[in-house]
């Protein structure tokens, strides 16, 4: 008990103080604003206001996009940022909630693969264990997600990726009883970043096909990881289901990267590979580093082999290669999910990093110079790890202590241009309708009409998911579109001297993209007739989270009862 009290220390201790040293470049005092750090730090944002509004799991971000609401919860899950959003709740500035969060998301991540190579390398092999978390957190991909790129998705991703290959490696080569790992591992993954998580599904069906004939011997083992992939599928099912009923009901821009496109202009050069430039001389560093990519060629000499090390050198140098110009993106247009070949690189680091201290730990070098050799290479790793995080030191940022929440959505003020959405809300539009006409910018509170006559709309309102605006005559044949994004859900609701007349489904309107409303003809020549857009959800964002409490419950009360079997 003391043996394993003092382990959990000892891991405890070393991923703080590694995680402390990975984080000194946020001394400069600014964060630098990547392709994605101010969206993710605006989701943040719009967590907290929801959660303020006692909206606590909300579908649509309605402040975003200037007052148009957009639903990226819906397909990007938001699972994990309930922490820094409730650090926001309770008054910590932007600037230190974001750092705060992201510590936590290195810190984890190291906990992770430490476990990971516990497992795979031998508990008692601490000093490689310890390389092998070093090659994964001091990594200049890692790096660059963490500190330019502003990736919180994928940098989630990295502290699941390790869970997820100690499942695998249960699910085949040790007990199968431990299948709580894989599940773990994949929701959290799927929760974290979806394209992650398809990739790894992928490698995961890929060994499963390689044991196949094992696997046909020991029908358990089947039986297991069939129980995993239906619990896992419920469980999640409450993110998974209403992404897919908004993706089939409305053409969004993300629609796009699913086999219709080629990835070829978007690949690196092969040189880019053994770029391992982190100053501000490179926006971006796309290679996983010189250890990942050299120090596991060095695999068919070590004196252990492992068939899930072997496996993982494999898949992760094929993914390397695969992010470069030198492989034939054009007859591989079903994988244009990815968006760009360089995803590949967020599980290749994981699987690479491993691999890595694999090799190290079981090289063909005599006892004599073992301990030589360990200490030079640590010196090397560490020299390595700091200078290229002394480069993003040189990198200064924009958002300091200072910036207040409400100016994050400023694209004038960080970025010095305007576009016709809010570019630091929303990113790349991929969660906006594809037809759209719309300047989201200078529509303000505009609500259109087909009507040939000019209708005066009385003092629209515009709340927390409420879009009210008041008319003197409704016409037969009439539609509004109100200045809303439409999602599956809207409703609206008209009132006629504060009684509630009718209820109707909101539908898109095909020239803009925007909640289009269909009342019936209504003459009242004395008061106003209200009309009151809402998001009141679907019916199968309701079924399904119900279904993912009730899975998870059962899951729960079966795991613990092994538990207490065992």
């Amino acid at each position: 008990m003391k043996r394993k009290l003092l382990d959990i220390l000892i891991m405890i201790s070393f991923c703080f103080i590694i995680t402390l040293i990975f984080c000194y470049p946020y001394l400069n005092e600014s964060i630098f604003i990547g392709p994605d750090t101010a969206f993710h730090m605006n989701r943040i944002e719009a967590l907290s206001i929801a959660i303020g509004n006692n909206d606590f799991y909300p579908r649509i971000f309605f402040h975003q996009n200037y007052n148009f609401g957009y639903g990226s919860p819906m397909f990007y899950s938001f699972f994990f940022l309930y922490f820094p959003a409730l650090l926001r709740i309770i008054g910590i500035s932007v600037y230190d909630t974001y750092h705060i969060f992201l510590f936590v998301c290195a810190f984890l991540a190291s906990i992770s693969m430490y476990k990971c190579a516990s497992l795979i390398l031998n508990k008692n092999k601490k000093i490689y264990i310890w390389f092998t978390v070093l090659f994964y957190i001091w990594n200049c991909f890692y790096m660059s997600d963490f500190y330019k790129r502003g990736a919180v998705g994928e940098t989630l991703a990295f502290i699941f990726i390790p869970i997820v290959i100690m499942g695998m490696y249960h699910s085949i080569h040790s007990s199968f009883k431990k299948q709580y790992i894989l599940v773990f591992g994949f929701c959290g993954l799927l929760l974290s970043h979806n394209i992650s998580f398809v990739i790894m599904v992928i490698l995961y069906g890929i060994y499963l096909l390689i044991h196949i004939k094992y696997l046909l011997k020991n029908k358990k083992r089947i039986v297991w990881i069939s129980f995993i992939t239906i619990f896992s599928v419920l469980m999640t099912c409450f993110f998974t289901l209403p992404m897919i009923e908004q993706l089939a009901s409305g053409s969004y821009r993300i629609s796009d990267y699913f086999g219709t496109t080629s990835l070829v202009d978007s690949a690196m050069k092969f040189r880019d590979i053994f770029d391992f430039r982190t100053d501000e001389s490179k926006y971006l560093c796309d290679s996983v580093g010189p250890f990942l990519l050299f120090i596991p060629l060095l695999y068919p000499f070590t004196k252990k082999k492992n068939k899930l090390i072997t496996f993982c050198i494999i898949a992760g140098y094929s993914m390397v290669l695969m992010t470069t110009n030198l492989f034939p993106w054009q007859y591989f247009k079903f994988l244009s999910f990815l968006q760009f070949p360089t995803r590949l690189l967020i599980p290749s680091v994981c699987l690479l990093a491993l691999s890595a201290g694999y090799t190290v730990a079981y090289a063909p070098i005599h006892k004599k110079y073992k301990a030589f050799f360990n200490k030079g290479l640590l010196i090397v790793v560490v020299l390595v790890g700091v200078l290229q995080l002394f480069g993003y030191t040189r990198t200064p940022g924009i958002i300091t202590k200072h910036t207040k929440g409400e100016e994050l959505s400023n694209d004038e003020q960080f970025l010095g241009s305007a576009n016709w959405y809010n570019l630091l809300e929303v990113s790349s539009p991929d969660y906006l309708p594809i037809v759209t006409n719309v300047d989201h910018r200078m529509h303000g509170t505009v609500v259109l009409t087909n009507s040939e006559e000019t209708i005066t709309v009385n003092k629209p309102y515009l709340g927390y998911n409420n879009f009210t605006f008041s008319l003197p005559v409704v016409n037969a044949d009439t539609y509004y579109v109100a200045p809303l994004t439409y999602y599956k859900g809207y409703a609206a609701e008209v009132y006629k001297n504060e009684q509630l007349i009718e209820k109707l489904t909101a539908t898109s309107d095909p020239e803009t993209g925007l909640v289009r409303i269909e009342p019936t003809a209504t003459q009242n020549d004395e008061q106003f007739v209200t009309i009151k857009v809402i998001y009141k959800g679907t019916l199968i964002q309701q079924v399904s989270g119900w279904i993912s409490v009730i899975s998870l419950f059962i899951y729960l009360v079966f795991t613990i009862i092994q538990q207490i079997k065992k």
